[in-house]
């Protein structure tokens, strides 16, 4: 039984899956999105929203049959010991290479843009201490916090729409130059910036409140990170032309670094100052469901004892990567790993719960 202090509300959960979809990506994604699905991006990103509504309705509809226990917890109900562990780990290397990838990125464009000569181990040292200070606490401690930096993303958006004084909306023109299927592929690199949202599995016995209610909160989350994904991804192509976007690596923040304001100067200072909170607010996330994850693999109720040596496995990791074409390779085995583990394993369980009839039934929602 899940005491009331350690609850969250549906309001709770919704800012929890925002801050876990925006992060790093805020300065990737029009870039990556560009090299297949051209001036047709913003399109691909709606698509990629709504690719991951049905997904969200998958576990959603996964974790109702079982709503007192996380995953972890009714992966052997269905699966059987041995399998249940064996997909038991494979969301364990999941998480840790997906929070390894975002502190790669994230330490990448803090030495390019702020601390040049600053060696990678201290910022992605700084990054994780932060976050592992945090990610001790129960869920509703780090809903909190993440409720009081919620407030930064709006700021993000408002310096990036002051950029629209220079914008050209010629420059999407024509509307499908790209074609359907660059489009989709354009949609399948978008998906990526919106995971995330899988905290649900983790979540839902923690949420106050009735079923749809959780289901309604998530589906806004990413509403909202849609949105707002697709409007700095259409931003920055009504104000670069496609030839700069071809050759400009974050694009948000040269978008940002050419605005210039009467109180002060190098807007995209304040903006990754802005950003740096928001993407600690992700890491966080992410790290709380390694460290969930890996307490559980290993029979322990409290992940508090193993969030240390989670947070060391994923430093280590996140210094491995010194060139593109490491980090290439760490997207790679990120991309297998969430296409599995969030498209295939939800839809395999969900189909032998139904099939086989598997559920508390004591405890599910009609």
């Amino acid at each position: 039984m899940i005491a009331d202090k350690e609850k969250i509300t549906p309001g709770q959960l919704t800012v929890i899956v925002i801050q876990a979809q925006i992060g790093v990506s805020v300065l990737f994604l029009p870039s990556i999105v560009e090299t297949v699905a051209k001036n047709d991006s913003w399109i691909s990103v709606i698509l990629a929203g709504l690719a991951v509504c049905l997904m969200i309705v998958i576990m959603w509809g996964l974790s109702r049959r079982f709503p007192a226990m996380i995953l972890f917890d009714y992966l052997p109900l269905l699966l059987g010991k041995f399998v249940g562990k064996i997909v038991h780990i494979i969301y364990v290397l999941m998480f840790i290479f997906e929070c390894s990838l975002m502190l790669v990125q994230f330490a990448d464009v803090i030495r390019d843009w702020i601390f040049l000569r600053t060696p990678a181990w201290v910022i992605l040292a700084l990054m994780l201490l932060t976050s592992l200070y945090m990610i001790r606490e129960n869920i509703r401690l780090i809903a909190r916090f993440l409720v009081l930096t919620f407030v930064l993303i709006f700021a993000l958006i408002f310096i990036a729409t002051y950029a629209y004084r220079d914008a050209d909306i010629m420059y999407i023109l024509p509307i499908n130059q790209a074609g359907f299927s660059n489009i989709v592929n354009g949609m399948l690199k978008s998906m990526n910036s919106l995971y995330g949202f899988e905290i649900l599995l983790f979540c839902y016995p923690y949420v106050q409140g009735k079923s749809k209610q959780i289901l309604k909160a998530t589906l806004y989350a990413n509403l909202f990170s849609t949105l707002m994904y697709t409007f700095l991804v259409f931003t920055c192509f009504i104000v670069f032309s496609p030839e700069e976007l071809r050759v400009i690596p974050q694009p948000v923040l040269y978008m940002v670094k050419g605005l210039s304001f009467t109180i002060f100067e190098r807007a995209d200072l304040y903006f990754l100052t802005i950003w740096t909170v928001v993407v600690i607010s992700t890491v966080m996330v992410f790290l709380y469901m390694s460290a969930k994850a890996v307490s559980t693999l290993f029979g322990k109720k409290n992940h508090a004892g193993t969030a240390p040596f989670v947070a060391l496995i994923i430093f280590c990791i996140s210094l491995v990567p010194h060139d593109q074409d490491m980090v290439n390779t760490l997207q790679r085995i990120v991309t297998i790993l969430t296409g599995v583990s969030l498209v295939v394993i939800p839809v395999v369980l969900l189909s032998i719960s139904l099939l086989l009839k598997i559920k508390r039934k004591e405890q599910a929602e009609a």
